[in-house]
């Protein structure tokens, strides 16, 4: 599918042996984006060439970087939902209806896949090792240029200018970053929101 700074995107599909009624793996056959993280390996003597190869981290290490992101998607939901039952109260307390529409939106549904091979050394073994680690995504429906980043993780400022299709939406985003502050006490808050309208693919958790 594609190669970002830190991962490279491939298509796949998921089928779990005793799949949940719905949501990720719900179905045989299921379309997810699969994803795995890289470093860039540069010909020797010319660490600035943009000509590199895709090197894989060790097991150990690749399973460490995808558990902890997919631990941040898993507390960036928590926090979103947070939000979601501030808005709620608030206009299940308001005297009159809100004048203006609330974004509902929620993150992509995901999770970890870690594909294991036997001791080759010791057929009667059933012990297994872990030989890589992916991160699945469920796929975003749309086109790429639908994939919008809409605040950067060094500024909190909506990355969209005020004439742009999106910017509410980014504005609303920044609220939910002063929502996730004030109530966690200054602890935590989502940052670089990027995807699409209704699905958004990708955060970071600023602490």
């Amino acid at each position: 599918i594609g190669i970002g700074g830190f991962k490279t995107a491939h298509a796949g599909w998921l089928t779990l042996m005793s799949p949940p009624t719905s949501g990720l793996g719900s179905r045989a056959w299921h379309d997810v984006v699969v994803k795995r993280p890289f470093e860039k390996v540069y010909p020797k003597g010319m660490p600035a060439s943009l000509d590199f190869k895709i090197g894989r981290f060790a097991p150990k290490d690749e399973s460490a970087k995808l558990f902890r992101e997919a631990n941040v998607l898993y507390w960036a939901k928590a926090l979103l939902g947070l939000v979601y039952d501030v808005i709620d109260r608030a206009v299940a307390a308001a005297s009159e209806p809100v004048p203006f529409i609330i974004p509902r939106v929620r993150f992509v549904k995901a999770g970890l896949a870690l594909s294991y091979y036997q001791d080759s050394s010791k057929p009667a073994s059933k012990v297994a090792s872990a030989r890589a680690c992916f991160l699945l995504e469920e796929v975003i429906d749309g086109r790429d240029d639908d994939f919008v980043k809409y605040i950067h993780n060094m500024d909190p400022n909506p990355l969209l200018d005020p004439d742009e299709s999106g910017y509410d939406f980014a504005l609303f985003l920044a609220f939910t970053q002063h929502v996730q502050y004030v109530k966690t006490g200054g602890l935590v808050f989502i940052s670089d929101y990027q995807g699409m309208y209704f699905t958004l693919s990708h955060c970071a958790s600023a602490f």
